[in-house]
């Protein structure tokens, strides 16, 4: 026994040594590139806070890295020399530095680990064809990096169900404006420029390419009336067919749920839940600002049949306020048209997740007795 207690001893301050040793500093230099400025900050920002989040890292602030890269006579970027790179840095003591630019839709980043014995940077090429599409891009550049592993989403994986949300998602009302699409207020067409108010066509089919309601027999077999999206080839391959609900006010730290029901003979199904801030517009004027998007996860053909899907969001900004969301009902990839039903969205308790990061900071107190 009392050998244990020794051994225990000695063991303890390893274990607390090892816990508290420094974790390896990354740099994440600002990106390059002809994309705009506010793309090229958010991919660098998604670079920092993935990472950020493993807690495996020491993530040098976007603030920090300016300042780093400042020093420099010319721009950092993707061609940049990986010695050029080291020398701006050398005072930082990085073990790991990435930097590189968004060119169009292509984002270039160079991962130099200097734990790996070739100290050679790996160039790394990944398509941002979309704004949704940055999410995946960034996450595979740092799962190059050793001890970052594979991201998990949780969130994308279905329902948070408990007894509180499950009995609020029966009681509470639907927030989600003309939900059973009984009339044709609350949603718009978009297709590119193209933004139009729905229309109801009866017992007729819209024009390729275009949204209205129609009369169908709905997921009960009864008739109803439902929204129709019907796609082409050349739109199923570009830039897909949306329909967007009108705005629609929410609470702040409050988890919602997301229902609805669709018919697909083709077309993947890809719907996100946008949210808005309010700000001033360019006229200085309120105007809204996206400043969250959920992606529900893709579905697809239904050979006919009715399919429903369920999906929690927690609507949230490290810096600003969701106060508002829209449903965006969005189809791409196969041609063919897709049938919507019984949209709904509901509070449904506390959130489950919070948005958490570091590489962002929030603006400082105000001093005691500072004026205006």
């Amino acid at each position: 026994m009392l050998a244990r207690l020794l051994l225990a001893c000695v063991l303890l301050p390893l274990v607390a040594r090892a816990d508290d040793a420094p974790k390896p500093v990354v740099a994440i230099f600002p990106l390059a590139g002809d994309a705009t400025e506010t793309a090229r900050e958010r991919a660098g920002a998604a670079l920092r806070a993935k990472l950020d989040r493993t807690g495996k890292f020491e993530v040098l602030d976007g603030f920090k890295m300016k300042d780093v890269a400042a020093e420099s006579k010319t721009p950092v970027a993707f061609d940049t020399p990986a010695d050029a790179v080291k020398a701006l840095a050398a005072t930082e003591k990085p073990a790991i530095l990435l930097w590189g630019d968004l060119v169009g839709t292509e984002l270039r980043v160079n991962v130099l680990d200097l734990r790996q014995p070739d100290g050679k940077p790996r160039p790394i090429t990944k398509t941002v064809a979309e704004p949704q599409d940055l999410r995946f891009a960034t996450e595979q550049v740092l799962e190059t990096i050793n001890d970052v592993g594979k991201f998990a989403h949780p969130i994308d994986v279905a329902v948070f169900h408990d007894a509180k949300s499950d009995a609020l998602w029966k009681s509470n009302p639907n927030l989600a404006p003309n939900g059973d699409f009984s009339d044709q207020g609350a949603w718009h067409g978009i297709l590119e420029s193209q933004y139009y108010p729905i229309k109801f066509l009866g017992g007729a089919q819209p024009d390729v390419d275009k949204v209205g309601i129609v009369k169908t027999t709905g997921p009960d077999g009864k008739p109803t009336t439902a929204l129709a999206m019907r796609m082409s080839r050349t739109v199923a391959e570009t830039s897909g067919l949306a329909c967007l609900s009108a705005q629609i006010k929410i609470e702040p730290d409050t988890r919602y749920r997301l229902a609805f029901k669709y018919q697909s003979d083709g077309p993947t199904v890809r719907p996100f839940v946008k949210g808005y801030t309010t700000g001033k517009g360019i006229d200085g004027k309120p105007a809204l600002r996206e400043v969250y998007k959920r992606q529900v996860p893709p579905v697809g053909a239904t050979k006919g049949k009715w399919a429903e899907v369920v999906d929690d969001l927690n609507p949230q900004h490290v810096a600003f306020p969701v106060e508002y969301l829209k449903v965006d009902l969005y189809i791409y990839l196969t041609e063919g048209t897709v049938l919507f039903d019984d949209v709904v969205l509901k509070a449904v308790g506390e959130q489950t997740r919070k948005a958490q990061d570091k590489a962002i900071k929030p603006p400082g107190e105000r001093p005691a007795g500072a004026k205006d």
